[in-house]
Formats: C-alpha cells, structure tokens, sequence
C-alpha cells in the first residue's frame, strides 16, 4: 500500500517522522506555517535521527531514497547536517504542518482512541515496505540500512519504537491525519469494496508453493517432464531437491504468499494448481528451480475490506483529487522558512544562495590574500 501523495505540496507525508509544530516553542524556529512553528531544535532532534540511527536511515531508504546518498554530516562537522538533507526534510515536515492545518480547516480531527489502529496500520505497512528493500539489496549483493548489525531484517514495530518519543508520536498522529484526509470524499461504499474485490482477486488468494531447486538446467528439465506424467512433486523435491532445507518438507516453502506475489515473483500471468512453474534460474546461486503451487485459498470479502478500504485511498483519482486541495489551501497559506534553510518559493523550499566571493573574506572564499592585507567586502 502507498503512503504518500508526492508532487507540489512538497509531500503529503515525504518524512512522515515530524509534526514538529508548536504554538509556544521557545527555540529558534526553522519555519512556520500560518502561525505554527517548526523549531530548530526539533528538526535537529529528528536529522539526528535519521542519520546515526538503524531505524532512522532506514525510514530514510523507504521515504526518500534520493536522500540516502546524501552525506548527514555538514560541513561544520558533527552536530551540523547536510543542507540539502536538512533542506528537504525541513520541506517535508512544512508539508505535514500545512496538511494537519488542511485537516483542521475542514473539520478533521484525530481522536486518541484512533492512534492504536493508526500505529498498527503502519507497522504492517512499513513490514510490507522493509521486506521488499531488503530483498532488493540481496538481489543486488548489498545489505539493507533496514537489517540490524547481525544482518537480521528490523520489523516496522521495532523501526517505530527506536525512533525517539517525540518523532513517533508525531509520526503516528499524522499517518492518522493522511489517513482520514483521504476518506474524506473517497467512495468506500460495500460496493465500491466489492467491485474491487472481484476485479483483485489475485491480491485476496493465497497459494502454498512448493520448490525444487537443482543445479543445472538439464535436471530441471528432467523434473518438469516427470512432474507432467503423474510423479509426485515431493517425492521428487525429498529425492532430487539440493535445497535441505525444503527438501525434508517435500519442497514446501509454506502458504503465506499471495497469488499476485506468486505472479509477480516468477513472471508468469496465470497460475494453474498442480502444474509446473518454470524451470527458472536462481540469479544470485545459479540454481534451476522448478515450482508448483500446491492449493489456493481465497480470503473472504469479510476479512479483506479493512485492506480494501486502504487500497481505494490510494486510487490515482483520490490521491489527484486530495492533492488538489492541499495545493490550493497551501497557496494560500503564510509559510516562512529560516533563510539558514532557503526561503519558500510556490510551493517548496528553496535552498539558499551561497554569498558572492566579493563579499567573503579571502579566508573563506578561497582569494589569496593581498599585500596589504586588507579583504573584500570588509
């Protein structure tokens, strides 16, 4: 499931670890938006975060990936952070505070009896996020900012509670916010679920797989003709499979991968129960592995609105409809940045401009020094 409406409100929730506002901060602030205030210290605390921290970069990885190449360090040293770094979480955070404001405007608000589902929801949703950039780093022989030292792969609960009180809080209560935002005007009727629910059953079927993996094509072949006459797929996973591991278990690798996952993963369109996949390549091992799914079971509508209803918020129409209205409430509003961060130009930061050599001294700027020891812009 998406979280974020990317585009010209900086984001709906491109960091989402903020709600650094407050009405009464007595810190420096780094923005503010229609009264509210982002402070200095704050926006510190969460840069910190993101940078020193597994669960921070690891937000970091699934929120913006174009950031994770960006040194945290600035050039001050430790305890100063990269301006584009602190740029555009600074950007993403005046986004969240004009969405809440959005929220506000048209009487949306935030009961504490919903945060519980709202933490709960986005654990699930972040687990979703953290498996598919691990496997994307294994695949490409690289670890994971998600996986801990030992290697093993965080969960979104641990992610959430390693980040300091005051960003989990906030990034709760606003993944509450987006979340009521984006209802508010989408069509969640029963029939509106059920339409989706016949049109995605791929997504609500789940398949036991089963796998043999041999080493060389020609013996995957070999299984794939024996398995088309009638022989057994574990009685061939027990005797030919080089996997121990599922070899013991007749090649089962279990029944928690959907249809569509099952698709996906092994490029095929269809999926026939009892029937051959493959042989496929292992890219990473060489391998040749041929797969049948076992059986299917379908979940029942009763037990897939809650995920449904998640899924139409995040239909092309809502989102363009939501970001819509975000964009005018935000062209409207009284946004100021500290100009240490940029200034606020349409509707995103932008970063400052560095001052003319001719008004640096020639220490800074790099200009030999004269001989009379005088320097521009004195």
């Amino acid at each position: 499931m998406k979280r974020q409406l990317s585009g010209a409100v900086a984001a709906l929730v491109v960091l989402t670890t903020g709600a650094l506002a407050s009405a009464c901060d007595v810190a420096p602030k780094a923005a503010s938006a229609n009264g509210s205030t982002i402070s200095t210290s704050l926006l510190n605390t969460q840069l910190q975060a993101l940078t020193t921290t597994t669960a921070g970069t690891c937000l970091l990885l699934l929120e913006s990936p174009q950031l994770t190449s960006v040194a945290g360090k600035g050039a001050g040293g430790t305890g100063t952070f990269n301006q584009s770094l602190a740029g555009q979480v600074l950007n993403g955070e005046v986004g969240n505070l004009l969405t809440a404001q959005y929220a506000a405007s048209v009487g949306i608000a935030v009961a504490p009896s919903e945060l519980p589902t709202a933490k709960s929801d986005f654990e699930s949703t972040l687990d979703g996020e953290i498996s598919a950039a691990v496997q994307q780093s294994t695949s490409l022989g690289t670890t994971a900012p998600c996986q801990s030292a030992n290697g093993s792969t965080i969960t979104g609960a641990q992610l959430v509670a390693a980040l300091p009180a005051e960003v989990s809080t906030a990034l709760i209560h606003y993944q509450a916010v987006v979340q009521k935002v984006l209802a508010r005007g989408a069509d969640l009727s029963d029939s509106a679920v059920a339409a989706y629910y016949a049109a995605n059953q791929a997504l609500f079927t789940v398949d036991c797989v089963s796998r043999i993996v041999t080493a060389s094509q020609a013996q995957a072949n070999q299984i794939v003709a024996q398995l088309r006459v009638g022989a057994s797929f574990a009685d061939l996973a027990k005797s030919s499979s080089v996997d121990a591991q599922t070899a013991s278990n007749g090649g089962s690798i279990g029944c928690t991968i959907t249809q569509s996952q099952v698709e996906q993963g092994l490029q095929v369109q269809t999926v026939t129960v009892g029937q051959p996949i493959g042989p496929l390549q292992d890219s990473s091992s060489g391998e040749w592995i041929v797969y049948e799914v076992a059986s299917q079971s379908v979940e029942p509508l009763s037990s897939t609105t809650s995920v449904i209803k998640r899924e139409l918020l995040q239909t092309t129409a809502n989102l363009a409809r939501v970001r819509k209205e975000l964009v005018g409430f935000a062209r409207h509003s009284d946004v100021f940045i500290n100009p240490q961060y940029g200034t606020w130009k349409g509707l995103t930061i932008a970063a400052p401009v560095a001052p003319s050599p001719q008004y640096l001294l020639a220490a800074v700027s790099g200009v030999p020094t004269t001989t009379s020891g005088t320097s521009a812009g004195g």
